[in-house]
């Protein structure tokens, strides 16, 4: 995770700027190194020096703090005259401040410290002021004169970027709420503000390494890192600090799902409905497979790297604390990162590792060549891997990813089969083993996890051009499908036929119609997901915008990547909140919103482009299913071309129609029986189905 996605201000005040979640969060999530000038010690001064800590816990980080001493005029009048050593005045000093935390804010971010000292994170050292002549200086004078009153703060991620800030606080004050702040930032990949940042960073060696006259550094005495890590908590996750808030609990089916997997010799598929929680489910797999105490080396693949973001998310969440690694064919670097962060764990620098990448990037000659050597130098480096959307793994580019090196492995799915692609599933399965824990869509209505939904199907026919086209293609392949003996190749043909009836039917000219009819029958539209193909989206915007309906495009155009012009979110996620806030009544997608975005407040869904894929339509019914304040049911819309059979089709043509109708409508028949109105739908498919024949 790099810096260079971060929108940072020239600087920050806390008068107007929430410097927690806008600056030291933020920034804090992708460092791996934080190097602290943080003012005279105070237990509320340290609680400064850990704000936003959380994130950087999570990275595994290594933290280097300078703190002043706050000696009083009879502490330094006893050093002089010989009467106490430096260390136990600092020790009586420091260990009263610690005892006398009142603070519950203050006393958990100060244990927080003594958790990273405990863990070889964090190391802390002390600075005693001096005049001119190598005076010791009392508290209150060195503050009059203004010394050692500059915060510094420097921090490097793992592509070695760096940022500082620099300012001065004021942090002696009782409450570290009421502290207020301002300062500079500068990073090393701007030409402009590298001066500035190397002076930063000169600065904090300087005081580090004890070069300055004004100052004399010392080790934190013994007696106060022993109380540090005395009051340090076996499991960070029980302090109230910053993204270490109260751990997610989970229901009884995401209990379940988890024994089922560590029950099978932690191996197998989760198949659960969209909206159920899979990410949360598997992420306790892992922290459980990380529990064994075995050097451990996880990788999660996404489908898309910006998913990668939301499993950084929910892995602090619940206060998993491994070293993280993006490694994508889109980061610079990733394969020396990769390598040099497994050989991390391999000699005991790091205690665990958790990998993100996509489909793509997992299956390369690269990084399978990465984690075949390391298995091959370490034989007893255990890796577990987990793939989100387990069905896409099965598309015969990416089955290369699925190496024997992967001791531990969990896909999640709420489809894993593959549409159409038998030889993908079997795979698919082969590889991971069965399907472990399922709990399916109906489960998850009726246990009140997702929002109950009414079924509303809307029947329109081709026209006569488009009637002729269709016919023609058909003909075309149905000689071929005839003539064949071969059971597998009849499939294939088959299948290609589906394909074929699909792009003429997915823009049938009367689904526009049929659309525009929904819109006049709704009484005011709001938080509606449009899906529709690439050859009718203008035209659908067009009708939206023509009866004031505000909407905006969901598509592969919009951008990931933050932007200032979106006040620091990427184009789709600035999308996603607009249309979260009501700002925009629709958003009109093709494939966009199919796979891992949450809309929750999205309550109707118009479907003019639909497929028999259940990896599809699946997804796309669940993004109107997720729980939202306020939102009692949804409502899915679905626009379904009718059957071309005619008295002048021919028999063959007759029978293979049937065939294409009986498969669509399996996709019918599971939106029905899950909908509130499913009676009332299904009675509507037995009157097809009698009808055709079927």
């Amino acid at each position: 995770m790099s810096f260079f996605d971060l929108q940072l201000k020239p600087d920050y005040d806390s008068e107007s700027d929430d410097i927690l979640h806008q600056f030291y969060i933020p920034v804090l999530s992708r460092a791996k190194k934080y190097y602290r000038l943080s003012g005279f010690f105070s237990s509320s001064a340290l609680a400064v020096a850990a704000r936003g800590i959380a994130a950087f816990i999570g990275n595994n980080g290594n933290m280097k703090l300078i703190v002043g001493a706050r000696l009083q005029r009879s502490d330094i009048e006893a050093i002089r005259e010989g009467k106490e050593n430096p260390e136990k005045v600092l020790s009586e000093m420091m260990l009263r401040d610690l005892n006398e935390i009142e603070d519950e804010i203050i006393r958990d971010h100060v244990r927080a410290l003594g958790w990273l000292i405990a863990k070889g994170h964090l190391d802390i050292k002390i600075a005693i002021v001096t005049d001119n002549y190598g005076q010791l200086l009392d508290y209150d004078t060195a503050l009059r004169k203004g010394i050692f009153h500059q915060k510094v703060g420097i921090f490097e991620d793992e592509d070695g970027n760096l940022i500082s800030f620099s300012g001065s606080v004021n942090e002696s004050a009782t409450a570290w709420e009421d502290n207020i702040e301002e300062f500079k930032v500068f990073r090393s990949w701007i030409h402009g503000e590298l001066e500035h940042l190397a002076s930063d960073n000169r600065k904090f060696e300087k005081y580090w390494n004890g070069q300055t006259k004004r100052l004399k550094i010392h080790d934190v005495p013994t007696a106060v890192r022993e109380k540090l890590i005395e009051i340090a908590p076996d499991d960070i996750r029980r302090l109230k600090i910053e993204h270490f808030g109260e751990r997610p609990t989970l229901r009884s089916y995401q209990e379940n799902a988890t024994a089922a997997w560590l029950h099978n010799s932690f191996r197998g598929i989760l198949e659960m409905a969209t909206g159920t929680g899979k990410t949360l489910t598997a992420l306790v797999c892992l922290e459980k497979a990380f529990e064994t105490k075995e050097k451990i080396v996880a990788v999660i693949s996404s489908p898309f790297i910006h998913l990668s973001e939301q499993w950084i998310r929910e892995s602090e969440k619940l206060g998993i604390h491994s070293d993280k690694l993006v490694a994508d064919s889109s980061r610079n670097r990733w394969r020396d990162k990769l390598v040099d962060s497994i050989l991390d764990v391999e000699n005991g620098v790091s205690e665990r590792l958790i990998i993100l990448t996509t489909h793509n990037t997992l299956s390369s000659a690269d990084f399978i060549s990465i984690i075949k050597d390391s298995k091959k130098r370490v034989p007893d480096l255990r890796f577990l891997l987990i793939i989100d959307e387990v069905h896409g793994i099965g598309a015969p580019e990416r089955r290369n990813g699925l190496i024997d090196e992967y001791d531990y492995r969990l896909g999640l799915s709420a489809t894993p089969k593959r549409w159409f692609d038998f030889e993908g599933t079997d795979k698919i399965f082969s590889y991971f083993g069965d399907v472990v824990f399922r709990f399916s869509l109906k489960d998850a209505i009726d246990a009140g996890y997702l929002t109950p939904y009414i079924y509303i199907p809307h029947f329109t026919f081709l026209t006569t051009e488009e009637m002729a086209r269709y016919e023609t293609e058909t003909r075309k392949i149905s000689r071929t499908y005839y003539r064949s003996k071969d059971e597998v190749e009849k499939d294939e043909i088959f299948t290609l036929l589906c394909i074929k009836r699909q792009k003429i039917i997915r823009n049938a000219t009367n689904k526009l119609v049929v659309f525009e009819k929904i819109l006049d029958s709704l009484d005011g539209i709001k938080y509606c997901l449009v899906y529709c193909s690439p050859l009718q989206i203008e035209t659908v915007q067009g009708i939206l915008n023509r009866k004031n309906i505000i909407q905006h495009k969901f598509t592969e155009v919009e951008g990931t990547k933050r932007e200032d012009r979106f006040g620091g979110l990427s184009e789709r996620d600035f999308l996603i909140k607009q249309f979260s806030e009501g700002i925009y009544h629709a958003l009109v997608s093709m494939k966009c919103l199919d796979e891992g975005v949450d809309v929750p407040p999205a309550r109707i869904a118009i479907m003019l482009d639909n497929s028999g894929n259940p990896r599809e339509y699946i997804q796309r019914r669940g993004r109107v299913l997720r729980k939202f304040p306020g939102k009692r049911h949804a409502v899915i819309h679905d626009i379904i071309v009718e059957p071309v059979l005619r008295p002048t089709i021919s028999q063959e043509l007759g029978d293979i129609e049937r065939k294409i109708i009986a498969k669509e409508l399996e996709r019918y028949r599971d939106f029905a029986r899950s909908a509130q109105n499913a009676s009332e739908c299904l009675k509507i498919m037995e009157d097809i189905e009698a009808m055709y024949g079927i």
